[in-house]
């Protein structure tokens, strides 16, 4: 799954950046086999479902505008095409889909790594509420990797340190950072209109950081970024099941193996985010676990 870049200042005209800079909607492209999955509904087909609920929702409120998602299928067997818009069209959200013959999205994954987008790894299951609930990771995810790369070069106490000497410095932007922001844009139109209604976006915020000594400096960095989440969970490097058990999201966003494997194990869609030192050790793990694997696989015993 794919999303361009988003902007800052919510208006009428959409929640996005266009190719040439120009606001517009935020474009989600998904491959076809996470939106259909042997003729039955596909692993992501929930989330595409509540952001096709957050276009309808928005279009009712400002009837006028386009519509604050583009949904787009990356497929490249243009025969399947036909067949895949006839099973969308049994479950109601054909209308919504781009297809690749209707724009010139191709699903090129080279074309993904030249443009720089934000992308991500969707292993199974789901959860199928109406209302699009989001939860991000912190560090890697929503901000960049540096107090993460200083606390394993320097160790916890000079991380604790570095936090707290410049917790009134906002953290740089992370890769899904595009994403958080042009969902609080809509949740910020939805209650301009309805101030008293449930907005049918919420965001949550899931990190391991500490509320004390780590947490103020991510408060503030959103405070300057103009973020305002649903809610945020502080949890001083406990795991993060039980809170994702409570929030159920449609898809939760995190930069480490055994945090997405947690909440895989709950039921939550939780996609892999490949950056930052956290994914990048997962990765080297795992390639030395398998060289290792391969030596004992070539190891010849003699009796």
């Amino acid at each position: 799954m794919e999303t361009n870049k988003a902007s800052n200042a919510p208006d009428d005209k959409g929640v996005g950046d266009g190719p040439a800079g120009k606001r517009g909607p935020m474009t989600i492209a998904v491959s076809e086999i996470l939106l259909i999955n042997m003729e039955k509904p596909g692993v992501a087909f929930p989330f595409i479902k509540a952001l096709v609920n957050v276009n309808d929702h928005f279009h009712k409120l400002h009837p006028d505008s386009e519509f604050p998602f583009h949904i787009a299928l990356m497929t490249k067997n243009q025969a399947q095409e036909q067949h895949i818009r006839n099973h969308l069209n049994k479950l109601g959200h054909a209308a919504a889909i781009m297809f690749p013959n209707d724009t010139n999205n191709k699903g090129d994954k080279s074309s993904v790594e030249k443009e720089r987008l934000a992308c991500v790894e969707i292993p199974p299951p789901s959860t199928d509420q109406i209302q699009l609930r989001v939860a991000f990771d912190g560090d890697n995810v929503l901000f960049s990797q540096d107090p993460e790369s200083a606390k394993a070069i320097h160790g916890l106490e000079s991380f604790k340190q570095n936090e707290d000497e410049k917790q009134d410095v906002p953290l740089r932007e992370g890769p899904l950072k595009c994403f958080l922001e042009a969902l609080v844009n809509m949740e910020k139109k939805f209650h301009a209109k309805h101030p008293n209604e449930n907005c049918p976006v919420q965001t949550f915020l899931v990190t391991a950081r500490n509320p004390v000594f780590s947490g103020t400096r991510v408060l503030k960095t959103l405070k300057s970024w103009g973020l305002e989440l649903t809610q945020a969970f502080f949890l001083s490097g406990t795991p993060k099941g039980p809170p994702l058990s409570m929030i159920q999201p449609h898809i939760f966003f995190d930069d480490r193996k055994m945090h997405v494997n947690e909440g895989l194990e709950l039921g939550v869609v939780s996609a892999l985010v490949p950056y930052g030192i956290g994914y990048e050790t997962d990765k080297e793990a795992k390639e030395e676990e398998a060289n290792h694997g391969d030596k004992q696989g070539n190891s010849v015993s003699i009796n």
